[in-house]
């Protein structure tokens, strides 16, 4: 009898342009489905979250929300076997009810899914961190709700966690697990079979895509935690320095601060061509010449060894990552196609130096991505933990 699992996803609770969120939740779906376990996606929305076309609160049925769900689900050949959930709208619950009785594994990415009762039978019930130092500052020093109760196991993408990075004790037994892709969808053959607009945006440039700001800073024993902007601050000269013209998908709007940045060399695109569509997303990676881009600087400051799911498809798709490091360089293979940097200089000197010998770096990221990143590869080692 093959295992089953529920997964719980954040899906339609980000509608729109956020290919890169979309995926960082699937993969774990899909790369359970490939090593042949039986899969139930479920999501649980606020009523709040339902937005219609025009950004008006709205019922599920009429809702950006549901369509993007639907569109997705469809798009990656997904059964019948995905349920999403809405306050105070009435769902057919009976399938994964019957589904999650006795079902061997449930995983809550960033605890997303708030309906315990639903899974209260499954034998493993594992909260899935995917922001580290923040989840566990969110908890302890702001005491947010963050829905730890209901879990008997404790995961994060933070591959220090547990290993010696600096966070609140949550007063959970948290284990470093790698963010997976499932290669069936994010390699260049994957990637030149729907081509898409996106790839001419990108096309041999350095680029990434990420919200400036995201949230707020937070703080912790009088440090702060804070969001990526700071971190690109320090980095305004390296196209000067480097002599490359790096390209950032962001929401950063017109101001002051991107025109300074403009003027270093710095290129901004709209997030709405590249991320509203997988497939263009995908496309967009793909053609890029690799991924230059820094960290939040929470996962600095507390050394998490946090790595992105969105550097996991670049190094997948063959495209070398320059990444900021946050303690990630214990765990991964780092030197080639995989780079990390800690300063100004060292981002500007690893990039040379890439540069140089970009094949063998091409090549490397590929490596790294299917030996210790490939769905097929990881999952089983996380699931190892239990």
């Amino acid at each position: 009898m093959k295992k089953r699992a529920v997964v719980g996803v954040g899906v339609a609770g980000f509608p729109e342009k956020a290919a890169g969120n979309s995926w960082a939740f699937l993969q774990w779906g899909l790369g359970l489905r490939e090593l042949g376990w039986e899969v139930w996606l479920v999501e649980s929305l606020r009523s709040k979250e339902l937005k219609d076309s025009r950004g008006e609160q709205a019922r599920l049925n009429e809702s950006v929300n549901l369509a993007h769900w639907v569109r997705t689900l469809r798009e990656i050949g997904w059964d019948e076997r995905a349920t999403l959930l809405a306050e105070g709208e009435t769902v057919e619950e009976r399938g994964l009810r019957d589904f999650a009785k006795g079902a061997d594994l449930f995983l809550n990415l960033s605890g997303h899914f708030k309906r315990p009762d639903l899974v209260e039978g499954v034998a493993s019930r594992v909260y899935v961190d995917l922001d580290p130092a923040f989840t566990q500052i969110w908890a302890k020093v702001y005491q947010s709700p963050m829905n730890f109760a209901g879990h008997n196991a404790f995961w994060s993408v933070g591959l220090g966690m547990g290993r010696g990075a600096v966070v609140p004790d949550t007063g959970h037994a948290w284990k470093a697990v790698l963010p997976p892709v499932c290669r069936q969808y994010w390699t260049q053959e994957a990637a030149g079979a729907t081509a898409g607009r996106a790839m001419e945006l990108g096309r041999d440039r350095w680029t990434t895509v990420a919200h400036w700001y995201g949230y707020a800073a937070v703080e912790w024993e009088g440090k702060s935690y804070s969001n990526k902007a700071p971190e690109f601050a320090k980095l305004l000269e390296w196209p000067k320095k480097s002599g490359l013209r790096p390209q950032v998908v962001t929401d950063l709007g017109w101001g002051e601060e991107r025109e300074l940045f403009e003027k270093a060399g710095w290129e901004f695109l709209d997030p709405a061509p590249v991320c509203s569509d997988w497939r263009e997303y995908r496309s967009f990676l793909a053609a890029s010449r690799g991924e230059f881009s820094p960290a939040k600087g929470g996962y600095v400051t507390a050394q998490t060894g946090w790595f992105s799911d969105r550097s996991v498809l670049y190094l997948s798709l063959g495209r070398p990552v320059l990444l900021q490091e946050t303690g990630w360089s214990k765990w991964l293979p780092e030197g080639e196609g995989l780079v990390a940097f800690r300063s100004l200089e060292e981002a500007v000197e690893k990039a040379q130096e890439i540069e140089k010998n970009y094949g063998a770096h091409a090549r490397g990221a590929e490596t790294v991505a299917r030996e210790h990143l490939d769905a097929r590869q990881s999952i089983p080692r996380a699931l190892a933990l239990l």
